[in-house]
């Protein structure tokens, strides 16, 4: 059967009708539930990159969007040159920063690295790769883009027991899959940190939107990688 999901037009129909959280975040929810989606995004990156010299810092944004981690890296001083599979996010972005900002799919035969950069940042990216073969590819593709020495962040189920197909264009992959292909890509693991427990999940219909910031209030207080939802890990290119 012909997997029906086309990421290109998938993402550009859902970018151009809606340019803001809800369009690159969790479409079930609300924009304002995407808020609370994103500022626990923000605070969970605040804590991965604690003690990274950030500032001056070269960074490829994979999968930039609306320009949501672009800020967040140019706001501690970084250099950010950002890619997407969507024209009308690069679009936007070009007119929004100053930048180096690209039509490029990390996972296509064809993706043209830049200068290796300090940080690859790919949230929300990893498990919309559902191929295997365009998986190996991004990671590929990634360390290609990576100096030795730096640092690869991405979220995916890390805590689960095994991978998972999740939805048509959702495939979760659990720390082992990840741990074995970047492995042999010469990566080792700096980190896992908590992303979301209640946050990101359905349970009370309409009511999540009032307890959004409540979610996002206990989410921050979590320890534990959960086993049923997203978290951040962060991976270190090694130094030949």
């Amino acid at each position: 059967m012909t997997d029906p999901y086309a990421p290109r037009d998938y993402w550009e129909q859902r970018l151009s009708a809606s340019f803001n959280l809800r369009g690159v975040g969790h479409k079930s929810f609300s924009e304002w539930y995407n808020v609370w989606l994103y500022r626990r995004k923000a605070r969970c990156l605040t804590r991965a990159l604690d003690g990274a010299r950030v500032e001056d810092a070269s960074v490829l944004d994979v999968g930039c969007g609306t320009g949501f981690f672009v800020d967040q890296y140019l706001r501690r001083g970084a250099r950010v040159r950002g890619i997407d599979i969507t024209d009308v996010s690069i679009r936007r972005l070009r007119e929004q920063y100053h930048g180096q900002f690209e039509t490029q799919d990390i996972s296509a035969a064809g993706f043209v690295p830049a200068p290796a950069v300090d940080i690859v940042n790919m949230w929300d990216v990893m498990y919309h790769i559902v191929d295997p073969a365009l998986y190996d590819l991004a990671l590929t593709n990634i360390s290609r883009s990576l100096k030795p020495g730096g640092l690869f962040l991405f979220t995916d189920w890390f805590g689960a027991p095994a991978d998972q197909r999740i939805a048509a264009h959702v495939q979760g992959r659990c720390l082992a899959t990840h741990s074995a292909r970047l492995g042999a890509l010469g990566f080792t693991l700096d980190g896992l940190h908590p992303l979301y427990h209640l946050l990101n999940t359905r349970r009370l219909g309409s009511l999540d939107n009032i307890l959004a910031p409540l979610y996002y209030l206990l989410d921050n207080r979590a320890t534990t990688i959960s086993k049923d939802n997203l978290s951040l890990g962060v991976w270190r290119k090694r130094v030949a």
